[in-house]
């Protein structure tokens, strides 16, 4: 992977940081009077979310931790690492579980559509093996687990697989001849594993694992399918993917062209009409800041109030550093918004360049020396 596809990831993460210690407070002015003009990797602090309305969420957080955001890109990106850049939802899915379930490592708040998807997955499992312990079988139970579990890892492969297939693989496998009927039927009970369980949400987190796909498979046909698989494992909502598709193609545009209008414009070119409308609207405010222009139209965790105020921030053509500045001052979800806009900056403008992501900044991280493992991987 070059540099440029690199910085796109990096500039995700490290904008997700530094955004983490006022994220949810919902006055501007709070956070300029708790944080100054350079608000980045502020300590997160119960009293600065003191009589505004806000929510504290990341009290377990410290500075330079990623948010529940950021740990989304984390863990895709550390799935396509471990896959040798091939992308599979089921894999990804079941690190995501893994990641953020019981006894995962990920110590944090868990928003809903998380929530929401832990839930389906482990009641959709429950089921799936319920059923499959059910089903007639002539050999014994130790015989019966392994082809359950070999049929699950098979399916997590090849969610297309076929019984003729499984066949083949589970009699060489074992050496034992196992009946065509009960493997169709063990494949029917199964599958659903491997579907899809995310939240009907319409959200950021929808969009914030997207960055390591874009940037392992931009300029590929497969880019578009493979973005609306990981948004549907947390968000198997169509408009949540209509969105997705639009920050894929901005990131897309941003490590072919380096060229913020250029990113602008692919935005726009995947846009259907209602979101086109959206975005033409943030273009058109360049009377005001994109603090101004985010309070004026809401600074919630919606992709159709998130999305806009990444487009007008970057029509104002700032460099990374003072683009994720305003981000954060623009309060609310900010950690939502820094994903793409510090892609695609990162991206544009690369690293300890002048306009660029600030080498202090990324020494920050606390995960760098691990995402540097990972990126040297793919």
């Amino acid at each position: 992977m070059n540099h440029v596809n690199q910085n796109l990831i990096l500039g995700a993460l490290t904008a997700d940081a530094a955004s983490l210690g006022l994220h949810w407070i919902y006055n501007q002015q709070c956070i300029i009077d708790v944080a100054g003009k350079m608000p980045e990797f502020h300590p997160p602090t119960a009293s600065d979310y003191e009589g505004v309305p806000s929510f504290y969420a990341h009290g377990k957080k410290a500075v330079g931790d990623f948010s529940h955001y950021g740990e989304q890109a984390y863990v895709l990106l550390k799935t396509l690492s471990d896959n040798q850049g091939i992308f599979h939802s089921a894999q990804y899915q079941e690190h995501f579980k893994t990641h953020f379930g019981y006894g995962g490592d990920y110590i944090g708040y868990i928003d809903r559509p998380t929530k929401d998807t832990l839930d389906s997955i482990t009641i959709t499992e429950h089921h799936a093996l319920q059923q499959a312990n059910s089903l007639a079988f002539k050999h014994d139970n130790e015989a019966k687990q392994n082809s359950i579990n070999f049929t699950i890892n098979q399916l997590k492969q090849n969610n297309q697989l076929d019984s003729n297939e499984l066949k083949k693989k589970i009699d060489s496998e074992y050496k034992l001849n196992f009946d065509s009927q009960y493997l169709k039927q063990l494949i029917d009970c199964l599958k659903p594993i491997v579907s899809f369980h995310g939240a009907d949400d319409v959200q950021l987190p929808a969009i914030s694992k997207l960055p390591a796909l874009a940037a392992v498979y931009a300029t590929q046909t497969e880019l578009a399918k493979f973005s609306e698989s990981a948004i549907r494992v947390t968000n198997n909502n169509d408009q949540a993917v209509a969105y997705g598709q639009i920050a894929s193609k901005m990131m897309e545009a941003a490590i072919t062209t380096q060229d913020i209008d250029k990113v602008i414009e692919a935005a726009k070119q995947a846009a259907p009409a209602d979101i086109l409308l959206l975005i033409n609207n943030a273009l058109k405010a360049t009377d005001k800041t994109t603090p101004e222009f985010t309070q004026q139209i809401g600074m919630s965790c919606n992709l159709e109030l998130g999305i806009p105020s990444v487009i007008h921030n970057l029509n104002k053509h700032l460099s990374y550093q003072e683009s994720i500045r305003q981000n954060i001052i623009a309060g609310g979800d900010s950690c939502g918004r820094s994903i793409l806009l510090g892609a695609i900056l990162g991206a544009v403008h690369g690293c300890d360049t002048e306009r660029g992501i600030p080498t202090t900044w990324l020494n920050r991280l606390k995960q760098g020396q691990r995402i540097e493992q990972l990126l040297d991987q793919l």
